[in-house]
């Protein structure tokens, strides 16, 4: 029996990828599955790659389920992370999955990009993610284990987090099909809980090559504490301010 062709099916606003043979847009296989004739679609397997929404893979099951396409990978997508870990309010801004244990300081997640998300929302370029898609997947990753693994269940009370320094290095393209991201702690201080502290090294990986590393030095507080903080400082700043503008025309204020 002929082994399946694998497709990788993602956003449309991944058109420029979708040049290769290997990979259908959205609006591509929903066409093909629309067609009487499915004789296109015959022996292969559809792999969900990046762009595309949990309802876009129930729409292509539902699509598919007269086809003898194989969508046994679509059904093993990974989970997106909660909007209360990534600390974002619409679920498509979610670009990461639950994360997951792997040891102690050791974890991972899946990279799970929606083309409606917030970075994706005015344009895409080129054939790769953009890398502040990768940025922004490894700040979701450091809020969502620090809420998941590092503050206590039944403690209720918000927190702020602050990043004191992230340095950034590009290695590689990051393509829009299956990466995970993996996350180490090099650094930790838990001896007060309403005050932790990481330095954390995440790395995007994809097809066994490591395309992007963060490094992150990041501070919790308790969010009744640094509000205070932060209102003083945003005084200070505006008097200091007020304070550099150019003197007023007085001939000006008087007409």
């Amino acid at each position: 029996m002929q082994s399946p062709h694998s497709i990788f099916v993602v956003g449309d606003k991944f058109k420029d990828f979708g040049q290769h043979e290997q990979v259908l847009t959205l609006k591509e296989l929903t066409t093909l599955l629309q067609a009487p004739d499915l004789s296109a679609l015959h022996n292969v397997r559809l792999i969900a790659g990046q762009g595309i929404s949990e309802a876009d893979v129930q729409h292509i099951l539902a699509l598919s389920k007269n086809s003898k396409l194989d969508t046994s990978l679509l059904l093993q997508r990974p989970v997106r992370a909660g909007m209360a870990t990534t600390h974002k309010r619409r679920f498509v801004n979610s670009i990461i999955s639950t994360p997951r244990q792997l040891d102690s300081d050791l974890f991972e997640a899946d990279l799970l990009v929606d083309e409606r998300s917030e970075l994706m929302n005015d344009h895409q370029t080129g054939q790769h993610i953009q890398g502040m898609i990768l940025v922004e997947a490894a700040r979701q990753l450091f809020l969502a284990v620090t809420e998941e693994f590092f503050i206590a269940p039944d403690d209720h009370r918000d927190y702020y987090f602050v990043i004191n320094q992230m340095d950034v290095k590009y290695m590689a393209f990051v393509f829009p099909i299956g990466a995970s991201l993996r996350y180490e702690i090099v650094e930790k201080n838990l001896s007060n809980p309403e005050r932790l502290s990481f330095l954390v090294r995440i790395t995007v990986q994809q097809a066994g090559v490591e395309a992007t590393e963060v490094m992150v030095k990041f501070t919790t507080f308790l969010a009744e504490k640094i509000k205070q903080k932060e209102h003083q400082q945003a005084m200070q700043t505006l008097s200091k301010q007020q304070q550099n503008l150019p003197a007023a025309n007085s001939e000006k204020l008087a007409a």
